[in-house]
């Protein structure tokens, strides 16, 4: 069972008189074309054809022919395959007539089908109520599609159920419409627009009762057009070339203060780099046989390595912190252009500026990292050389002698020499008597020399 096409329908619908139609949708349709003939042949046999048209053929089939006028019946089809309206509030009360343009329907009067090149009046009027209703989804809070109601939630909850007909579209007052259509074409201040439009279409609700509220609205597009231009003036008036530079350098200079202190944070360990190099050159020692030497190697290496390890944290740590303000400062690019699209080149270079000083703190952070991992291998490697020298030997190690043999050396070590008792000269008197003749002759050449 192959599917029915809704231009096959369409053809059915442009073919009828719905003049002579009665109030049981008896109409008369010329078969005008073999599609018109193929469909009203197909619902005489196929039930699956007549509920998703509507379309029941009430002369017999054998009349079908080309150029014949057949009596048929037009029943609605079915809810999700088309619509047929006689008039415009027949469409407008179809299955969210009131929210959306059906995609595919038939108007009667006046006969119209989406694609057609001219539009009349009474759509082209209807697509602008359409339209506002959209905008004022946008303002509401929610859209409530089940009950064709919009939802407003300020100090409780608000509805304002969309409820309009042929009548209103007809006094639409077009002008006023683009008016207010016309200020939401802007991106910029969307939001801050849409927000005045929700005070101004509460404020509206709250003076009607449900049923009449929207009919009210529509007859009063101006007076709520001014009020959202006069909210945004208003609005807009707190803004200025001026302030908008002011703010974003003040923004420079508190992104590159934050940039800055990525560096700052970890000055310490930076600082660091120099004086554990000179520690661990100057505690590495060769390796003796009886000296703890090799221990201390050990030691000093794996200080070495705690120090490149907190090292690595602390710059992972202020390389991440250097990507959130990234991606700060790419939002506060994104809301530039968006809220102020007109001006925005003239700030990109201060963005491109503060891009460029992120990207010279990430480099810096990778050659300290890059400079820390080389040293803690250097240290290793250092290490490993000293390990694999031969332990010099201790003094005295070599030693076996004990006893008398030892004392003698250790007596020679510390005692000093003692010359040979024939080098030595007697100077000392022996006697007495020979003191006297010592001095007496000491004297005697005393008195010489002082005459």
């Amino acid at each position: 069972m192959s599917l029915i096409e809704f231009s096959s329908l369409l053809e059915v619908y442009r073919n009828a008189s719905f003049s002579g139609a009665g109030a049981d949708g008896e109409a008369e349709v010329t078969v005008a074309t073999k599609e018109v003939a193929d469909l009203l042949k197909r619902v005489e046999d196929d039930v699956y054809a007549t509920a998703e048209t509507g379309v029941t053929l009430l002369d017999d089939v054998g009349k079908v022919q080309l150029g014949t006028i057949v009596k048929v019946r037009l029943d609605d089809p079915r809810a999700g395959f088309a619509v047929l309206a006689h008039n415009l509030d027949g469409l407008i009360k179809s299955p969210r007539g009131r929210l959306e343009e059906p995609r595919r329907y038939y108007l009667v009067d006046p006969a119209y089908a989406p694609g057609d090149a001219i539009v009349p009046d009474p759509i082209a009027r209807y697509r602008k109520v359409l339209a506002l209703v959209q905008l004022f989804a946008k303002a509401a809070s929610m859209l409530d599609a089940t009950k064709s109601e919009l939802v407003f939630v300020k100090d409780g909850k608000v509805t304002l159920p969309v409820a309009f007909n042929a009548s209103d579209v007809k006094a639409l007052d077009v002008d006023a419409a683009d008016r207010l259509l016309g200020q939401f074409s802007d991106e910029l201040h969307h939001d801050q627009k849409c927000s005045i439009l929700f005070e101004a279409l509460v404020d509206l609700r709250g003076k009607h009762r449900a049923d009449s509220a929207f009919r009210f609205i529509l007859r009063n597009l101006d007076a709520i057009a001014g009020t959202v231009a006069d909210g945004y003036r208003l609005f807009a008036s707190s803004f200025s070339y001026s302030k908008i530079k002011s703010e974003l350098e003040d923004a420079r200079i508190s992104y590159t203060q934050k940039i800055h202190k990525t560096i700052v944070d970890i000055q310490n360990q930076l600082l660091g780099i120099p004086v554990a190099t000179i520690v661990v050159a100057s505690q590495m020692k060769a390796p003796t046989a009886c000296g703890p030497e090799l221990l201390v190697n050990y030691a000093v290496l794996a200080g070495a390595w705690i120090f490149v390890l907190l090292l690595i944290v602390a710059v992972v740590n202020q390389w991440l912190t250097l990507n959130v303000i990234k991606d700060e400062i790419g939002q506060q690019e994104k809301a530039l252009q968006r809220d102020f699209a007109k001006v925005s080149a003239d700030f990109v270079g201060i963005f491109t500026k503060l891009k460029n000083r992120i990207w010279w703190h990430h480099a810096g952070l990778g050659i300290v990292l890059a400079i820390g991992v080389f040293g803690g291998g250097l240290a290793t490697y250092f290490n490993h050389r000293l390990a694999g020298l031969t332990p010099v030997p201790c003094q005295g190690a070599g030693a076996t002698k004990t006893g008398a043999g030892q004392s003698k050396v250790n007596a020679d070590r510390v005692s000093p020499a003692v010359p040979p008792a024939s080098t030595i000269t007697n100077t000392v008197p022996e006697t007495k008597a020979d003191q006297t003749k010592e001095d007496a002759a000491s004297g005697k050449e005393k008195r010489k020399g002082s005459g």
